[in-house]
C-alpha cells in the first residue's frame, strides 16, 4: 500500500493509515485522490493548531486585562495585592502563591499576601520577615534578570520553599510540579517577589501560564511603584505646605513699609535661595526721632536658619527697648543666643541707630560684611567690624562707632549672598565689582541704587541660580 503524508507546505502534519486494498497497486487516479485528501487533512490539522494557539493567546490577554481592571478599580495597595494573589490561581491553575515585599530601608522581605497555604504554614508566613541569607529562594531574586525555578522533590508548602535551591536554567520540560520565584521589579528596582507553586500536571500549558504570571508580576510592580510615588507626593506636598507657611511667617517679621522721614530715603530688597532663608533685615522707629536699622545673616539655610533668625529678631526688638546703646543691645542679644547655638549656628549682623535730625549714625558690626558708605563726592568708606558674630562667645567685647552722614550720602547694607554670588566660570562677584557698580551709577534715590547693584549682579551671574540668600538695605540722606 502507498503512504501519503499530510503536509502544509514543507511542514508534515501527520501520516494517514494506508487504505485497504485486496490486491494490486494503486492507479494514478486513486493516488491523486489520496494526495488531495492528505493535503486537505493537513490544512485542517494546522488550522486546528492555530486555533488552539489563538485561543490560548486570547485567554492570556483576557486574564491580564482582568487583573489590570481589578488593579485600576482599587485604591488601597494591600487590597490590590490581595486581589492579584487571589485572582492568579484562578486564571493560571497554580496551587499556592505568596508575595513578599522588599523593604529597602530595613533590608528585609516582608510577608504581604498568600493563597493556598495550610493553616500552620499561613501562621508561620505572617510571623516572620526574612533578612538576606535567611531565605535562599527570595535572595536569589535580588539582581536576577528573570524568573527562577526549581523542582520541589515531592514536598510542598512553606517548608519546601525555605529549602528550595533556585536556578535560572531550570528544566521547564520537567513534567513534575515546579516552584517559581518571580521578581516584582521595575527596571533595576526590586519591590518584592512572588512565589508560585504549580499544581500536579503543571507541564500542561506551562509556557502560557508563565506568560500570564510574568504579566501579573509586572502589574503588581507598577501598583507598588505607584503607591510609593503617591506617598512621596503626599509627603512632598505636606512639606511644601509647611515651608510655604514658614515663608509666610518669616515675611510677617519683615517691615510692612519703610519709614517716611523728610530728608531721608530708604529702600530694601530681600531674596531667599530657598523658600525660606537665614537673611533678615528690620527697620523700626525709636524714641527722639531715631530709627533702628538691623541686617543679619544666619550661618545656615532653609527652615532651621529661618527659625533661628526669627529668634534673633525677637531678641533684638526686646533689647533695644532696654538700652539706647547699639553695643549694649547686641551684647545682650549675644548673651541670650549663646544657650541656643549648640548646633553650630551663629549670626552675623549690623545694628545701627540713625538720628534723623543730626545725621549721626551709630553702628555695631558683629562679624558681618562691612556696609559701604558712599559719600556725595564719590569717596567710599567701609564700616568695618567692631565685634565678633553673635552666638559664638561672650569673651569678646562689643564696640560701636559713629559717623556723620551729609546730604547726598548713601550707605549700602548687604549680606554675603551679594558678593559671593558666582558666574558660570565660578568667579565671585566680589567687593570690587560691587564698589564699581556703586561709583559708576548716578542714582537720585535709594531704590535706584539697589536697582543698579542688582542689575550689575545679574549681568555678572547671568543664568546661574542663586547660591545663597540675598538682602540689601540702603539709607540715603537727600
Amino acid at each position: 500500500p502507498g503512504v501519503f503524508p499530510f503536509r502544509v507546505g514543507t511542514h508534515p502534519s501527520g501520516v494517514p493509515p494506508p487504505p485497504h486494498r485486496a490486491a494490486g497497486r494503486y492507479g494514478r487516479q486513486p493516488q491523486a485522490v489520496a494526495t488531495t485528501f492528505a493535503s486537505y487533512a493537513a490544512v485542517a490539522i494546522e488550522n486546528t493548531r492555530l486555533y488552539d494557539v489563538a485561543q490560548e493567546q486570547a485567554y492570556a490577554s483576557a486574564a491580564l486585562l482582568q487583573v489590570a481592571q481589578a488593579i485600576v478599580s482599587l485604591n488601597d495597595l494591600d487590597e490590590t495585592l490581595g486581589t492579584i494573589i487571589r485572582i492568579m490561581p484562578i486564571l493560571t491553575g497554580v496551587q499556592r502563591a505568596a508575595l513578599y515585599q522588599w523593604d529597602a530601608s530595613h533590608e528585609q522581605f516582608v510577608p504581604t499576601q498568600n493563597y493556598g497555604l495550610s493553616i500552620e504554614d499561613e501562621r508561620q508566613f505572617w510571623e516572620r520577615s526574612f533578612s538576606p541569607g535567611e531565605f535562599a529562594f527570595l535572595d536569589s531574586c535580588r539582581g536576577a534578570t528573570g524568573m527562577l525555578a526549581c523542582q520541589l522533590e515531592g514536598q510542598e508548602g512553606l517548608q519546601a520553599w525555605l529549602s528550595a535551591s533556585p536556578s535560572e536554567e531550570a528544566n521547564l520540560a520537567n513534567p513534575n510540579a515546579l516552584l517559581f520565584a518571580v521578581p516584582i521589579a521595575v527596571k533595576d528596582t526590586l519591590y518584592g517577589v512572588m512565589l508560585i507553586e504549580e499544581a500536579e500536571g503543571g507541564l500542561r500549558f506551562r509556557a502560557r501560564r508563565l506568560e500570564i504570571i510574568t504579566g501579573i508580576a509586572q502589574q503588581a510592580a507598577l501598583a507598588i511603584q505607584n503607591d510609593l510615588l503617591q506617598k512621596e507626593m503626599v509627603v512632598r506636598e505636606r512639606l511644601e505646605t509647611e515651608v510655604q507657611l514658614a515663608r509666610q511667617i518669616q515675611q510677617t517679621f519683615l517691615p510692612d513699609a519703610l519709614p517716611q522721614v523728610q530728608g531721608w530715603d530708604f529702600s530694601a530688597r530681600w531674596k531667599t535661595a530657598r523658600q525660606v532663608g537665614g537673611d533678615f533685615y528690620d527697620v523700626f522707629d525709636l524714641p527722639n526721632g531715631r530709627i533702628g536699622l538691623f541686617i543679619a545673616d544666619v550661618a545656615d539655610k532653609g527652615v532651621p536658619a529661618a527659625l533661628f533668625m526669627a529668634l534673633t529678631r525677637t531678641l533684638v526688638r526686646a533689647a533695644v527697648i532696654e538700652t539706647e546703646s547699639p553695643a549694649e543691645a547686641l551684647a545682650r542679644v549675644n548673651e541670650l543666643l549663646i544657650p541656643d547655638t549648640r548646633q553650630g549656628m551663629f549670626v552675623t549682623g549690623v545694628y545701627a541707630v540713625l538720628d534723623t535730625g543730626s545725621g549721626e549714625l551709630t553702628y555695631v558690626n558683629a562679624g558681618h560684611n562691612p556696609p559701604i558708605w558712599v559719600r556725595r563726592d564719590g569717596s567710599i568708606e567701609k564700616l568695618t567690624r567692631t565685634a565678633i558674630a553673635l552666638g559664638v562667645s561672650t569673651d569678646h567685647g562689643v564696640e560701636q562707632k559713629t559717623i556723620q552722614l551729609a546730604g547726598g550720602d548713601n550707605i549700602l547694607f548687604y549680606t554675603d549672598g551679594l558678593t559671593e554670588s558666582f558666574n558660570n566660570e565660578n568667579e565671585f562677584y566680589g567687593e570690587a565689582r560691587l564698589t564699581e557698580a556703586l561709583l559708576t551709577n548716578t542714582c537720585t534715590t535709594a531704590s535706584e541704587l539697589i536697582d543698579a547693584v542688582e542689575k550689575s549682579l545679574l549681568d555678572f551671574i547671568q543664568d546661574m541660580p542663586p547660591a545663597d540668600d540675598l538682602t540689601m538695605l540702603v539709607v540715603r540722606r537727600v
